[in-house]
């Protein structure tokens, strides 16, 4: 199946995996020097393919990854994650370390032998979105279970891999042995399933921001309206006084803004208090982050100016001897 995978027209690369994104597993992990590997933390293991660093895009920060020269009967290796590294030889090189690998119910990490480090791999996401942090270490498939990998990742050249997912999996159904069958399914799909709570409720957070936006644009231009009809004698003693319609706007605008900026203060800091509560909600966005915090408080001084703005032009644009007879 891989090697009619890699045959197909627009498939970049392919590799075969253990388990599937998020589903990573854990055997028994032994370190000279080390008493308990475990207390430190989950160390995920995943075996594949050499070509599997090319498809998911994984840097090799040091060393190398997996060639076909590390098959059965050849010393073993492995690549671990930056994280794994700095806290399994913290201050040494990792390259070159050897570590014990217990697969299987029968086999043994004490009896286990020597698997050496070649490379250090970026941090990636495991079992889920936000692991922190990120243990993970990558065993070559023809050193350990040649015949137990049930998930292919495929690299296809198009930007868009769902045109692609039909032809895919006709082709390899066809191939597979048996009464077998091939499931395909775009990467992205996996991971949306992973983020889907977080798209939700940053939908609602907008969709409540817009509305609560459209009301407080829609008042505060009920409000400077309905103030400048009411001052519109005053307006008028100013226009005839030498005022010019640069003054009068800017006395209306800011008549409008001044209450909009001091509740822009005080709803920053009530957001500031209850953002720990809410950062559950989010992904890789603190909820204090000060750039938010200035763009919004930005946007709605911008929309107060906004609305305020169209009554003041208004304003200066009428006659002022009309204004002088209204009353």
């Amino acid at each position: 199946l891989l090697a009619d995978a890699q045959s197909l027209p627009g498939v970049v690369a392919a590799a075969r995996i253990n388990s599937r994104l998020f589903g990573t597993n854990t055997a028994e992990l032994r370190v000279a020097g080390i008493d308990s590997v475990a207390a430190l933390g989950r160390f995920n293991v995943q075996i594949t393919t050499p070509d599997y660093f090319r498809v998911l895009r994984t840097r090799i920060l040091r060393g190398r990854g997996f060639t076909d020269a590390d098959r059965a009967g050849r010393p073993l290796v492995a690549v671990v994650s930056d994280a794994m590294a700095r806290a399994l030889w913290p201050g040494q090189d990792a390259i070159g370390q050897c570590m014990r690998v217990g697969l299987g119910a029968s086999s043994s990490a004490a009896t286990a032998p020597c698997t050496t480090v070649i490379g250090i791999a970026e941090n990636t996401a495991q079992q889920n979105l936000t692991d922190d942090p990120r243990f993970m270490y990558y065993l070559p498939v023809d050193q350990v279970a040649p015949h137990e990998l049930s998930t292919m990742y495929l690299r296809v050249a198009k930007p868009d891999a769902r045109g692609e997912l039909e032809r895919v999996r006709r082709e390899l159904t066809r191939a597979m042995p048996g009464d077998g069958f091939v499931v395909v399914r775009p990467l992205q799909e996996v991971v949306d399933d992973q983020s889907r709570s977080w798209r939700v409720a940053a939908t609602l957070f907008a969709a409540y921001g817009g509305l609560a936006l459209v009301v407080a644009v829609v008042g505060l231009y009920g409000v400077v309206s309905y103030s400048v009809e009411h001052r519109r004698h005053e307006l008028g003693v100013r226009a005839a006084l030498g005022a010019q319609r640069a003054d009068i706007v800017r006395l209306v605008v800011l008549h409008g803004v001044r209450p909009v900026g001091a509740a822009v203060v005080i709803g920053l800091g009530i957001a500031w208090t209850v953002a720990p509560h809410v950062q559950s909600l989010l992904f890789a966005q603190s909820a204090v982050d000060p750039t938010i915090y200035f763009a919004v408080a930005a946007a709605m001084l911008a929309v107060a100016t906004a609305a305020s703005a169209i009554p003041a032009v208004r304003a200066a644009r009428a006659d002022p001897n009309a204004a002088l007879r209204s009353e």
